[in-house]
């Protein structure tokens, strides 16, 4: 087994919680029906500050790789990460389908209000808008 720095070390278990934390997040939206639309809004923000975090610390680490003058390919924290990515990788081929049917969805039913909207907006009122005064006789 090839010896790395404790930084290192300390980066790629970062990266290994980081990479836990998404997929399970990635696994809740999946679930897209026993999760409320609510839940749903704040799993994906959840998961888009996730993403840029783990974003920021991969360029760090990727600084870091670069200055190792060993391969770490046979490490096992080295080999546990790229197997957490190849499963976020996963996970993305499987939610795009699933997204996008949604997007369309959500698409199809805002063009239906716009045009009963305008359908509605076509239906004027047809009564003076001066004021009149109404007389009676009783």
């Amino acid at each position: 087994m090839v010896q790395i720095s404790s930084q290192l070390e300390a980066h790629l278990c970062y990266s290994l919680e980081q990479y836990r934390e998404i997929i399970c997040l990635m696994q809740s939206l999946s679930n897209v029906s026993k999760i409320s639309d609510n839940e749903m809004q704040a799993i994906a923000v959840n998961l888009g500050e996730k993403q840029e975090q783990a974003q920021q610390h991969d360029a760090d680490l990727i600084k870091l790789l670069r200055d190792v003058a060993q391969s770490i390919s046979d490490h096992p924290l080295y080999l546990q990460r790229k197997a957490l990515l190849e499963e976020v990788l996963e996970l993305n081929h499987l939610l795009l389908p699933k997204i996008n049917g949604m997007m369309a969805l959500i698409s199809h039913e805002l063009n239906g209000l716009k045009n009963g909207r305008a359908v509605l907006g076509g239906y004027k009122q047809t009564t003076h808008k001066q004021g009149r005064l109404v007389k009676s006789s009783v």
